[in-house]
């Protein structure tokens, strides 16, 4: 098996109109902390391929305690509108819950910036070797949507994520795709991740969730990892919908979308990671690999890219506080 050529999701970038709000969101109905901040720099603004000012002018990330991954960047910019739920691009993020669950939806619910969409639910995935797994959703502040989970069993060829924090990390991205395969061949065969998971859904989990007709096609879920040991540090949930499906609001040039726009992972080889995508015809290098003392790359190389559905990535030597 080929080794993957990303190692761990660090972080999602979530553009929102007022980021503080987000921030204190995290902070107060999460427990999350603070874990850097810094300015958005030309240099940054660059390495992501957006017109200056764009994204504001700071941006703060926060993490779930102690942990250093599996993070949310807060910059400033539009909310996403969608006119389908199944999105183009960064779609929603999905965060590991350690027990109580039903009492962080209740918590939520009464947050001012958190809007349950879909209260607690249970989803039985073990006739594809993962789990039993309870889980809510709603949307944040710039009209991400956000699952919380947690475990009910163990998948039988993988262990769930885990976490010492009631509210820890997202491990897994969402991104929303149409049912061609490029995205999937892409993660897959371009990057190398490994799929832990792959199932056609015929009813269920997000027919219930997005009113979904039953006779329409079925919906691809897999999901990839980097060569992070372990289930945990973060991947992408990849659902794959027919084509009529799908938001077809296109990106804005030289901007990040709203809501969830960029995944931030880190790799032990950049160089093999930007010769990879430069040489793919289903993705669209932003800028060549530079050293960044910016935030958290601690003088490590960066670099973005576009992928197939045009959902920016960006890949990191370090990340560090």
């Amino acid at each position: 098996m080929t080794t993957p050529l990303v190692t761990a999701m660090n972080c999602v970038t979530i553009s929102c109109p007022e980021p503080n709000r987000l921030v204190n969101l995290m902070a107060d109905g999460c427990g999350w902390e603070v874990f850097c901040e810094g300015a958005i720099d030309s240099n940054l603004e660059r390495t992501w391929g957006i017109a200056a000012g764009s994204a504001g002018d700071r941006f703060t990330i926060v993490s779930s305690k102690n942990f250093d991954r599996g993070m949310i960047r807060v910059v400033e910019g539009p909310e996403r509108i969608r006119t389908s739920p199944m999105s183009t691009r960064w779609s929603g993020i999905e965060i590991v819950v350690s027990e109580d669950l039903l009492g962080l939806c209740r918590n939520l619910e009464r947050h001012p910036d958190f809007d349950v969409v879909k209260p607690v639910n249970e989803a039985d995935f073990t006739h594809a070797g993962a789990n039993v797994h309870t889980f809510f959703h709603g949307r944040t502040p710039g009209l991400t949507h956000a699952m919380f989970t947690m475990a009910v069993t163990q998948p039988e060829t993988y262990a769930f994520p885990e976490t010492e924090n009631h509210v820890g990390h997202i491990f897994d991205v969402h991104l929303d795709a149409d049912n061609t395969g490029t995205s999937r061949n892409f993660y897959d065969e371009t990057i190398a991740m490994e799929m832990i998971f792959d199932d056609m859904l015929k009813d269920g989990l997000f027919y219930d969730t997005w009113d979904l007709d039953p006779a329409l096609p079925d919906v691809r879920m897999s999901i990839f990892k980097g060569d992070a040991s372990g289930f945990g540090l973060g991947g992408i949930e990849m659902r794959s919908y027919d084509q009529s499906l799908m938001d077809p609001t296109p990106p804005v040039p030289e901007r990040l979308d709203g809501g969830c726009c960029i995944t931030s992972f880190t790799t032990k080889s950049i160089d093999a990671v930007f010769n990879a995508v430069s040489n793919s015809p289903d993705a669209t290098v932003i800028n060549e690999p530079e050293s960044s003392d910016t935030g958290p790359y601690g003088g490590g190389k960066v670099f973005a890219f576009l992928g197939p559905e045009g959902e920016r990535v960006e890949m990191c030597e370090n990340w560090i506080s």
